[in-house]
């Protein structure tokens, strides 16, 4: 049994280790996802970073192309397909699974699973919840793109559909019912499951992993008899997977750390991209430490550049200005913190699609320059991270080492000089206060536990 995770940016393997993150969906790098070891792959489609054609004609080109890999290798084991999305409802959550259900289906259910266990993102009794905060009570909730007033996982999907499916069409999986469940073929609840058919959507409540866990054995079953598509948060792909979270040892990961020629360690790099305001606290946090140089990307002046006709000479010597400043801070022995100015931009959503994509493209030509300069990035913020690991690095792939700390991965990037570079892929909503300072420690080789 092969797991496809379709994500919709490069942080849904945060509950997972040892596999391969795609960041290119062409034949050849496909079937390198299909022939790797593990069993499961992920597909990084980036489409949070998306507006919603967009979204949906980078879904059917990876579709199409997956149809022609699977025919052409004629795989025999089975493929689970999931699309994996934000575990604050942020996301094209209806747009991405109905676009795989045309292009991969028809699948007789779709069961969205958007419970973060790790993260306190849970859902009970149909409604969504961060440490037993209703979702649209939260921060989260005010997003410019994706924001929305509910926290009922029903409600929020019908109006995402634009009636597209019909209420009462949209089922609900509770607690109660996954008490009951097993996979006894005479269980009301197996029954019910194995009765869904033309892809019926389903909310699972989850409140932890047994109950996860008893799900996923049940589908394991049903797999065999039914197609099924799956829109979730990262737990799911653990439990179905049982391909469990990793943490390595704090030297494990410090010795990840490049050296130069002579064997004396790289300096690190750390770009903060994400706005929400956990983002901001762990920032801040970070300045504290003298030996951090903040380098800030003012995104008003930013704004005005890319505005400007003939920019191209602009934006070339705004570019090297701050190759010059983090250049300075790696003579000087301190690491570098490029972060975008904490400033929001009064424009509609496709303005700020556009705007924010440049911003991150910008970010990853800086890092790209870099690359052979550096011991290791820490990359804060999943749209950024993929730019940089798509567009800056030019990656076709990356490997999961395993979780540097809860929720929060390191992959490996081949450089051409047959070296690794270790790349922390941080979620923007994800982690503590401190979260950067401590992953910056152990890289720094500073004892924090």
């Amino acid at each position: 049994m092969k797991f496809v995770v379709i994500d919709d940016d490069p942080t849904g393997s945060q509950t997972v280790h040892d596999c391969l993150l795609l960041l290119k969906w062409d034949y050849s790098t496909l079937v390198k996802g299909f022939e790797s070891k593990s069993n499961l792959f992920f597909i990084l489609a980036n489409t949070r970073s998306l507006p919603e054609n967009d979204a949906k004609s980078t879904i059917e080109e990876i579709c199409k192309n997956l149809k022609t890999v699977i025919a052409a290798q004629a795989y025999e084991e089975e493929i689970i397909f999931i699309s994996r999305g934000d575990s604050t409802l942020r996301g094209h959550n209806f747009l991405e699974p109905s676009t795989l259900n045309c292009c991969l289906g028809p699948f007789d259910a779709t069961f969205h699973i958007p419970a973060f266990i790790e993260g306190k993102r849970l859902t009970i009794n149909g409604a969504h919840f961060i440490d037993r905060t209703p979702i649209n009570k939260t921060i989260f909730a005010r997003d410019k793109i994706f924001g929305y007033e509910t926290s009922n996982v029903k409600n929020l999907l019908f109006q995402q559909s634009k009636s597209q499916i019909n209420f009462e069409d949209i089922k609900n999986l509770f607690l109660s019912d996954l008490e009951m469940l097993n996979d006894a073929e005479n269980n009301i609840v197996f029954k019910t499951l194995k009765n869904l058919k033309n892809n019926k959507h389903v909310i699972v409540d989850v409140e932890n992993y047994s109950q996860l866990n008893k799900f996923s054995l049940v589908i394991k079953k049903l797999i065999k008899q039914k197609k099924y598509l799956f829109r979730t948060a990262a737990s799911f792909i653990s439990s179905i997977s049982e391909k469990k979270s990793f943490s390595q040892s704090e030297i494990f990961f410090s010795n990840l750390r490049l050296r130069n020629k002579e064997k004396f360690l790289l300096p690190g790099l750390i770009i903060v991209g994400s706005y929400v305001e956990l983002s901001t606290i762990q920032l801040n946090n970070l300045l504290e430490i003298s030996n951090c140089h903040p380098v800030e990307v003012d995104v008003f002046e930013f704004f005005k550049i890319n505005s400007s006709d003939n920019n191209h000479k602009q934006r070339n010597l705004f570019k090297n200005k701050f190759l010059k400043e983090i250049r300075s801070s790696f003579e000087k022995g301190k690491t570098p913190v490029l972060f975008t100015s904490r400033k929001f931009m009064s424009l509609d959503s496709s303005e700020l699609f556009n705007f924010y994509n440049l911003l991150a493209c910008f970010i990853a030509e800086l890092v790209a320059d870099l690359k052979y300069e550096i011991g290791y990035l820490i990359s804060k913020g999943g749209i950024t991270t993929n730019f940089i690991l798509s567009k800056g690095l030019n990656a076709n792939y990356v490997y999961l080492e395993g979780q540097i700390l809860t929720g929060i991965s390191v992959v490996t990037y081949n450089l051409k000089n047959d070296k690794k570079l270790p790349i922390v892929t941080h979620p923007g909503n994800i982690g503590t206060n401190d979260s950067l300072v401590n992953i910056w420690k152990v890289f720094e080789n500073k004892n924090i536990f």
